[in-house]
């Protein structure tokens, strides 16, 4: 369990999904608007099916960041790859509107990256809707850098394509980075 100070001063504590939040994970998933669903990988429509196929993955971990409630206010997740991609973790990360632009994200995108690490990861990336110019800045900030553009590479849940940004850290080399950035976890 992690409490990170918000870029607002308040607290978010992160750590892992755990059996308890039911209720609050299908409040958070309940609340996300459609066109926050929209740019969703994972189908959040039924949240107790959802929550129940998590709590059965082991190539992953799961993180939520609670609000001073005890509320969810962001989800992420970091996946390791299989095969000749053992060494390569995806990771997501979904906020809550009302948490947006307070840091949760940065928090929650930070855990999920020292998780892939700690799952034995040299190489993590991340997938963004490239419209999102603000979520591919916060990812730059922990020292992912642009791999590719894939133009209209995904379908939103509305049927448009839309072009995907693959950002890509890659642990050793940002070894010296990670450090500058207190990210001394992921540094080693």
């Amino acid at each position: 369990m992690t409490a990170s100070e918000l870029d607002d001063r308040t607290e978010a504590v992160v750590r892992p999904l755990q059996q308890g939040d039911l209720d609050a994970f299908t409040r958070f998933a309940t609340a996300l608007a459609g066109e926050e669903r929209r740019f969703l990988k994972e189908d959040l429509s039924d949240p107790v099916k959802v929550f129940t196929d998590y709590q059965r993955e082991t190539a992953a971990v799961r993180l939520v960041a609670l609000d001073g409630a005890g509320e969810i206010a962001g989800l992420a997740g970091a996946f390791a790859g299989e095969g000749w991609s053992s060494h390569v973790a995806e990771i997501r990360v979904v906020v809550g509107a009302a948490y947006r632009g307070r840091g949760v994200g940065r928090a929650l995108a930070r855990a999920a990256l020292l998780e892939a690490v700690k799952l034995g990861c040299s190489h993590v990336y991340v997938e963004v809707i490239a419209a999102q110019d603000a979520l591919v800045v916060m990812f730059q900030d922990i020292g992912f850098e642009p791999e590719a553009l894939l133009a209209d590479f995904v379908r939103d849940s509305d049927g448009e394509n839309r072009d995907l940004m693959l950002l890509t850290h890659r642990v050793d080399v940002n070894h010296a980075r990670n450090r500058l950035l207190g990210m001394d976890e992921v540094a080693g």
